[in-house]
Formats: C-alpha cells, structure tokens, sequence
C-alpha cells in the first residue's frame, strides 16, 4: 500500500511544476502533494464541472489500457471528452502547460476535456502496451471505444510553448465529442 502510496505521489509530483525538485533516490518527499482532481460523483456536481478542464492522475494499480478504458466512459457519461496526456517532470513545454491548467486560463477553452495524466518516464512500457508511443512530450492522445489511440498529437516544437502545438488537436476533439 506504501508502495502504491508513493507512486502515486510520483505522479501527481511529475504534473506539478509549483512543488520543489524532486527528492533524491530512497529519500522521502515532504512537499505537500498538489490535490488530485476528481471526475464528479453525482449529477449534480458533474453538471457544475463542466466548465473546468480536469486533471486525473493515472494509477499505476492497473494496466494502462484498463484505466483509459474506466475513465474513458467515466467521461462520457459526464459529457465530457477523456484524452489522454503524457508529460515528464524535466519537460518545460510540460511545466508551462500544467501552470496554465493550475492558473485556469484554459479552462473556458477546454472545460469539457479530462487528461487522463501519465508520466513519460514511469508509463512508457504500459503505455506502449496499450498503442500509445510517442518520440515527444508533451503527447496527447484521443482513445477510442476500445481504449487504443484513434488519434494522437506531440508537441515537437522547441521552447517552453511548444505546448500551444496542443490546442488545435485539444479544441476539436473536445468539440466532436460533445457535439455526437
């Protein structure tokens, strides 16, 4: 249960720019996790929900495909479009971006978007075991019913706003999947 604990800690620490560097091996962090944010669990607070980009931070309990596959449906029951999001703490196109997310400003642009978050460095085989490979973060990734990518985006660009190469593929799949 440690075990799970700390990975999940990983996790969330790996998306948040804001906390402090990462402890070294074998040492334990004392940062204060960022509070992971939930789908809603009723009608109500999901309708309410609706104008907020949400975060979900992938568990590392289960295969990669299974998860994409919960949350995927999760998200449509909600109205909402899951995408998957792939970043690595040493990204800073990834920083930038989870400082966007955490300041608001794209939540009016992407407030019916959930990322289902992984990290690059931790999800990669469990990841490629689902279909989902990628040369660049940070990667986006549309799954599809089965929960294997039908569509997929990196950033490749340099700089901290290669992130904004994102947005594009972001706004139209969030507009096709609330407008089925």
């Amino acid at each position: 249960m440690r075990a799970l604990a700390i990975a999940a800690l990983a996790v969330l620490v790996a998306c948040n720019p804001s906390s402090s560097p990462r402890p070294s091996a074998g040492a334990e962090s004392s940062a204060t996790p960022a509070p992971k944010v939930t789908a809603a669990a009723t009608t109500g607070e999901a309708s309410a929900s609706r104008g907020k980009l949400q975060v979900l931070a992938a568990t590392a309990d289960s295969d990669a495909l299974s998860a994409i596959r919960t949350e995927r449906l999760k998200a449509k029951a909600e109205g909402r479009v899951l995408v998957v999001y792939v970043s690595a703490t040493w990204c800073e196109p990834c920083k930038k971006l989870k400082e966007e997310i955490a300041a608001g400003r794209l939540d009016e642009r992407l407030g019916k978007t959930t990322l289902l978050a992984f990290d690059a460095d931790k999800d990669v085989d469990r990841l490629r075991s689902a279909g989902y490979s990628f040369a660049f973060v940070p990667f986006v990734a549309l799954p599809g019913a089965d929960g294997h990518p039908a569509d997929t985006q990196e950033a490749t660009g340099k700089g901290g706003s290669a992130w904004r190469e994102l947005l594009d593929k972001l706004d139209a799949w969030q507009r096709d999947a609330t407008t089925r």
